[in-house]
């Protein structure tokens, strides 16, 4: 008897330990999947007051940056398919050149600003660190600990694949949380959106910086003016990375506000890797792509065109390829065809103007009256050369309206920056004129201005002339064309902050609307409060 209690009790403690244990777990799961805020210095590093924030597991956050592509004007019929043709690489002659040569690109962006009617994308203000992967790849069941400053490194030592998947888990926990992270989508002003990796064209095109610099500063192998690579980079090199991977966001950001886009990770981006030739990209599709060199590179060989080819597979690997200088960022946006079947309609009445011969509606161009009559053609060999006659033509059309747009607004650009010049040689000569009275007055060597009046008015003749040229070739285009181009150029140098050149720019819409009622020097000059005389009076 004695035997049997002891065993029911041995029973009853064994069930007992049982109970506590479980109960132990139940209060140790909400301490491990705990979701407390992180400190902004680990998702927010540089303290930039124009991030935006996309929420992820464990408490956790990733900066983002908006990057502006292009502007759509809402009354043109082509503005659902307006991008901005670029041009990505560098000249690279015989060193790299079948890697980096020179090639144009088309970009736009999915999401757009209702607002301001501009396109844009976002894109990770810097490099996903260590703590944001373990969150995203083991969170929410798995959170980190604590936060570390040796969490914020970039996370390195990965795949392609793994970069994909990382996008992949932040997407399905962002689609499981749906009732809160949709107003977040939203808020980020991308409705039904979606991370994954940046392409190559979006990378270089933030990389160089976007829309907030001008054609030219973009066309630079470098995006900084001021400094050195130092202040900007971590590279191979005893006072910089030291061959390590180093802290997120402790250099100088670009002019879009990314930080280590240069060194530091070398970034995995989406597409496989293709080489370039002198033109355009090469046929054969290879590895995959990473951009912007690494903490392992030399300080020379880093530049906005840096690009590498990696295998997905490699057999020293034993399988995925993985390198420890490798790392990503992530780019949120949304489909291109929204849910809204009405936007089609625009699209393909978008697709039919990039496609105008003449003026008149689409079935009187003469491609559509073409393709109508070889409709009518019953030798299907003439009717095979005909219709790929008409392909060859819509492409050409295509390319010609768009050199055409593009010709338009690069000549108002042109037409602005002569009118500031003007502006400022006629006031220069008015100051100089003041000047050469004073002297003439007080008798203090008023020869000195003579040789300056006259070389400066010689420069105001030229320049001046040159601008009426300027306004009398854009009075001969369509009101139309000029007016959408003249908005476009006027948006792009508000994207850069460049308010006194959109000023000029309004100046030269008003030169060419006096102009076609008048056709003189008064009208064109109508900023001038005076034109300048050959007289020092």
């Amino acid at each position: 008897m004695p035997d049997l209690l002891q065993k029911i009790q041995s029973t009853l403690w064994l069930f007992l330990k049982v109970l506590l244990g479980l109960a132990a777990m139940a209060f140790m799961v909400p301490m491990a999947v705990a979701q407390q805020d992180w400190d902004p210095k680990y998702y927010n590093p540089a303290d930039d007051p124009n991030v935006l924030l996309l929420p992820i597991p464990c408490g956790g956050k990733i900066a983002l940056k908006r990057v502006v592509t292009v502007s759509e004007d809402t009354n043109s019929t082509i503005g659902p398919l307006a991008d901005q043709r670029i041009v990505l690489g560098r000249n690279a002659d015989r060193t790299r050149g079948y890697i980096e040569e020179n090639h144009p690109e088309y970009i736009s962006g999915t999401l757009n600003d209702p607002t301001t009617n501009e396109r844009y994308y976002l894109l990770g203000a810097y490099e996903v660190t260590q703590g944001q992967y373990d969150a995203v790849m083991k969170g929410p069941d798995t959170c980190p600990k604590r936060m570390s400053r040796k969490m914020n490194v970039p996370i390195t030592n990965v795949s392609w694949y793994d970069a994909v998947d990382f996008t992949r888990k932040l997407n399905t926990w962002i689609y499981q949380n749906a009732d809160t992270m949709m107003r977040v989508l939203t808020q980020l002003g991308a409705d039904n959106g979606f991370v994954r990796l940046p392409t190559e064209i979006e990378w270089e095109f933030a990389t160089r910086g976007g829309s907030a610099v001008s054609t030219a500063e973009r066309n630079e192998p470098l995006f900084f003016r001021e400094g050195t690579i130092d202040d900007y980079a971590w590279y191979n090199g005893a006072t910089s990375s030291g061959g390590k991977p180093k802290l997120i966001g402790k250099k100088k950001p670009n002019p879009v506000g990314l930080y280590d886009v240069y060194g530091n990770a070398e970034e995995i981006v989406l597409e496989p890797f293709r080489m370039t030739r002198s033109d355009r990209l090469h046929g054969a599709i290879g590895g995959f792509s990473v951009r912007g060199g690494s903490f392992l590179d030399s300080p020379d060989l880093i530049n906005s065109a840096r690009r590498d080819e990696r295998p997905f597979f490699d057999t020293q690997a034993g399988g995925e390829f993985r390198r420890r200088t490798m790392g990503f960022r992530i780019m949120v946006g949304t489909a291109n065809i929204p849910r809204d079947v009405s936007y089609v309609d625009r699209l393909e009445t978008a697709y039919e103007e990039t496609q105008r011969q003449v003026e008149g509606e689409a079935e009187d161009q003469p491609l559509q009256q073409m393709a109508d009559a070889a409709r009518l053609i019953e030798n299907d060999e003439l009717r095979a050369k005909i219709e790929a006659l008409q392909y060859q033509l819509e492409a050409e059309f295509s390319r010609r309206n768009e050199l055409k747009a593009r010709n338009i607004r690069v000549t108002v650009l042109n037409g602005g920056l002569q009118a500031m010049e003007v502006f400022l040689s006629a006031r220069t000569i008015k100051h100089l004129k003041i000047a050469y009275k004073e002297a003439k007055a007080s008798n203090v060597n008023p020869q000195f201005y003579v040789p300056r009046i006259r070389a400066e008015l010689a420069h105001y003749n030229l320049i001046s002339n040159a601008y009426f040229e300027t306004v009398e070739t854009l009075a001969d285009y369509d009101a139309d064309d000029l007016s959408l181009q003249a908005d476009v150029a006027k948006r792009e140098l508000a994207q850069r902050g460049d308010d006194d050149m959109k000023h000029y720019v309004g100046q030269l819409e008003t030169s060419i609307s006096k102009f076609k009622s008048a056709r003189n020097m008064q009208n064109v000059l109508h900023f001038l409060d005076q034109i300048p005389t050959a007289t020092t009076n």
